[in-house]
């Protein structure tokens, strides 16, 4: 992983630890007014229901994609390309003019096909201009599983003269059974 996915990953780890805290603080201030259980139940409440329909939406996203590969597609993945990595490698960031740092990502989708890594902007992106991205074999992979939940991973390619790019991907799993790689520790 790259040292920018390694501050991303401690910014979200940041995040969720302050979102916790702020949902601790909250049951502590209203168990004082309704009682202990009432107070309980409902963050516990919030972050099951935050949880399972997380999970739906994996299932389905699951499921649209086994009947892609049914469908002779090649297999693909959900992946967030950051906006600095897509201008290095030729891609046309929409309405960004500015000399200044871009931040953010790109949402697409990962595709493996014949040996090659294609990742194609969602709609919307392509409709702005951004254009898709190439990795060839030339490339090294390497994929790191991501902290917290829905099967997140951090996949690095890496140039032989040194480049590293970052994708943030879904189902990290079945994407190194597709590259025929290990896991990084």
């Amino acid at each position: 992983m790259t040292e920018y996915g390694r501050e991303r990953e401690r910014r979200r780890r940041s995040s969720a630890l302050v979102g916790v805290l702020f949902l601790a603080a909250l049951s502590v201030s209203l168990a004082f007014k309704v009682g202990w259980i009432p107070a309980v139940a409902v963050p516990v409440g919030v972050l099951l229901s935050v949880y399972v329909v997380g999970m739906v939406v994996l299932w389905l996203g699951g499921r649209a994609e086994t009947r892609r590969r049914a469908a002779g597609a090649a297999p693909s993945w959900s992946a967030q390309l950051p906006v600095s990595a897509a201008l290095l490698l030729g891609a046309k960031a929409p309405g960004r003019h500015s000399r200044q740092q871009e931040v953010g990502e790109f949402m697409g989708r990962l595709s493996l096909v014949d040996g090659e890594l294609h990742w194609e902007p969602r709609e919307g992106d392509r409709k702005r201009g951004v254009g898709p991205v190439v990795w060839d074999r030339s490339w090294t992979p390497e994929i790191a599983p991501v902290w917290g939940p829905g099967g997140q991973g951090c996949l690095t390619l890496t140039r032989p003269d040194g480049m590293a790019v970052d994708l943030w991907i879904r189902h990290p799993a079945d994407l190194r059974r597709a590259l025929g790689i290990g896991l990084a520790r």
